[in-house]
């Protein structure tokens, strides 16, 4: 057989924390409120948000992190290169890492070399103590190949960013040999059981629970896939880089949103745009230059989520709407203060597609 990797362990809350965990992922990011709630008499059960809300870090904040083992030389070697892999994740995403050495951090590091190499999913880890650790890394020393530093590293903060492993895709779709994957995951140095081996592999998650692109078989966050594991001609090599569609992915998920904004004319007319690719985020930009109230209103057949942030940046959420217009369109009436403001535009469904048009008009 070939080599058999080290492969990363699901990391999930126990379920006692799933309700408190979603009102933290709500109060860290609005965006992870599910687009529409299903109707369960007049509200939605803490478990039923539990698994329905995103994960997702603010986008645009800053991410402390801290290494919570002892420097030694060897470890700064291995802290050196966690830095530099990490890192590349800020590249496409607009968030930034901050690597601190003492004091609070929402990702924590640890190098268990007997707890394999995990991280709990995006803002699960607020709900960790801040004594505890929200990554591991189970067998990086100052020896391990780079290529191994790229796959590992990459793939648990891809974890720590929200990103779900793309073999449990809702459309994955690999034709898994069972049997034979139970006796060689059952071996070192994964030596996992067969419930292991369901929760890490074979379970998937449902389309209602996240955000996600196609299927991608080049995703850092895919293990790999030798043929003897799977039912007819089918393997995936050792994925150890971000993949083209990891970068478009993440960069819709926290999106860099300033440098790409279109003006709106208040008073003006409507802007044509479409959301054309999954999990698209569009940003416009206006100028309010006297106090008063304002409509922002989407138009056209396509159900979006609007949300308007400001004054004078494109951060601060003042407000959210999905159908308050006609149809399935959304409108936002608020008292607005002179300055610049932003409004960012989405499908309500992560794979939804569709043309829409957007106005501003002073009331």
């Amino acid at each position: 057989m070939a080599q058999r990797p080290h492969v990363c362990i699901d990391k999930s809350l126990p379920p006692q924390l799933w309700g408190s965990a979603a009102e933290r992922a709500l109060a860290e990011n609005p965006e992870n409120r599910p687009a529409r709630l299903p109707a369960l008499g007049l509200g939605v059960s803490p478990l039923q948000l539990a698994l329905l809300a995103g994960k997702r870090w603010r986008n645009g904040r800053t991410l402390r992190i801290r290494f919570m083992d002892e420097v030694t030389p060897a470890a700064a070697i291995v802290k050196d290169r966690v830095k530099q892999y990490a890192l590349e994740w800020t590249e496409h995403a607009n968030l930034r890492f901050e690597f601190v050495s003492t004091g609070d951090a929402e990702i924590r590091i640890a190098f268990d070399q007997t707890d394999g190499s995990w991280s709990y999913l995006g803002t699960d880890a607020l709900s960790i103590p801040a004594n505890r650790a929200t990554m591991n890394f189970g067998w990086l020393h100052a020896g391990t190949s780079l290529a191994e530093y790229s796959r590992v590293v990459l793939h648990e903060f891809g974890h720590a960013l929200g990103c779900i492993h793309e073999h449990q895709h809702p459309h994955g779709g690999i034709p898994w040999d069972k049997e034979a994957v139970y006796a060689s995951y059952a071996a070192p140095p994964n030596n996992w059981s067969r419930d292991d081996v369901d929760a890490n592999l074979f379970a998937r998650y449902e389309i209602a629970q996240t955000n996600f692109s196609a299927f991608d078989r080049e995703s850092i966050m895919l293990y790999p896939v030798p043929q003897e594991l799977t039912l007819g001609d089918y393997s995936v090599g050792w994925n150890g880089v971000l993949s083209a569609t990891d970068k478009r992915f993440i960069a819709a998920q926290y999106p860099r949103l300033a440098p790409d904004a279109r003006t709106i004319e208040v008073d003006g007319d409507a802007l044509a745009d479409s959301i054309g690719t999954h999990g698209e985020s569009d940003l416009f930009h206006f100028t309010v230059e006297a106090p008063g109230r304002f409509q922002i209103e989407t138009e056209g057949r396509t159900d979006v989520v609007m949300r308007l942030l400001g004054p004078n940046n494109d951060t601060d959420l003042i407000e959210e709407d999905d159908d308050s217009g006609k149809g399935r369109n959304a409108r936002i009436i608020a008292h607005l203060d002179p300055g610049a403001y932003y409004v960012q535009v989405r499908h309500y469904r992560p794979r939804g597609t569709g043309d829409y048009r957007i106005a501003v008009r002073s009331l």
